[in-house]
């Protein structure tokens, strides 16, 4: 999804916002952000990690015993596979918050959009592939996955010492995208290995492929397994952070926290 279809989807985000919030104090405000994230998916990670995994397990597979069949004959037995991860991402958004309490009121409930991108480097993956007729395969592979969710949240913040100058700030929160938004998205990977057969030479062999997130989930749906263990990509956010004041309705705002994983982000807040 282009970063125009997110601002397409500000008034439905901006009505859905008021369904949810149908009785508003007449002593709130809302307040209006935008920010900018790094992160990195080692904390929480576990979900990607996992369906990645299983996903290059079984797109690794596929691929070099196909490979190897098409030009030897020879046919895969077992497969076994270990995957190092390095992972990052970063991530924009728009946000609108109510406070009830008013100006100088420390609770607020927010909803965002979010385009989120996850980065997940495979910086060693190690395969080992019993084949027929006596056969080995040993190798390595280095590969990306790639994907960029568009998703909807719901946080909850407290100010802290809300009427000073430097506010500290607490936020919970969660999310989630639809397996829609990524389903365009690619995992790239190649490979290399020594093929030992007996009666002849070990010879080395290479190969690779790049698919679709969609190309693979259903490649996954006709053994009956799903890309993602849910119907949708969760997010989990828990954020400390300090909001400087410029004016009394603009802020400078700093945080870090979780975010499915370790987060760092900056953003402009204005208040109405």
């Amino acid at each position: 999804m282009q970063t125009r279809d997110v601002f397409k989807m500000i008034p439905a985000f901006l009505l859905v916002y008021l369904i949810l919030v149908p009785n508003l104090s007449a002593d709130g405000h809302f307040e209006l952000s935008f920010h900018y994230s790094r992160w990195s998916i080692d904390i929480l990670g576990n979900i990607i990690e996992d369906a990645v995994s299983d996903a290059i397990a079984s797109e690794l597979e596929e691929t070099i015993s196909e490979d190897l069949k098409d030009e030897y004959g020879l046919d895969l037995i077992s497969y076994n596979q270990t995957v190092d991860f390095d992972s990052s991402g970063d991530n924009y958004g728009f946000e609108i918050r109510w406070y009830p309490g008013g100006l100088y009121g420390s609770f607020s409930i927010g909803l965002s959009v979010e385009k989120t991108s996850m980065k997940v480097g495979f910086k060693e993956i190690t395969t080992d592939l019993e084949l027929s007729d006596n056969s080995n395969f040993e190798g390595t592979a280095t590969g990306e996955f790639l994907i960029n969710p568009l998703s909807f949240h719901l946080s909850f913040r407290w100010d802290i010492l809300p009427s000073s100058r430097v506010t500290p700030y607490i936020t919970l929160g969660v999310g989630a995208a639809s397996f829609s938004s990524i389903e365009d998205d690619e995992v790239t990977f190649s490979y290399t290995g020594e093929l030992t057969r007996p009666g002849f030479n070990p010879e080395t062999e290479t190969g690779g492929e790049t698919r679709t997130i969609g190309e693979i989930q259903d490649d996954m749906e006709a053994e009956d397994e799903d890309f993602l263990p849910l119907p949708f990509l969760p997010f989990v956010q828990l954020n400390l952070g300090l909001k400087g004041k410029i004016t009394d309705n603009i802020h400078l705002m700093v945080d870090a926290g979780i975010w499915n994983g370790f987060l760092i982000r900056g953003g402009l807040a204005i208040r109405l």
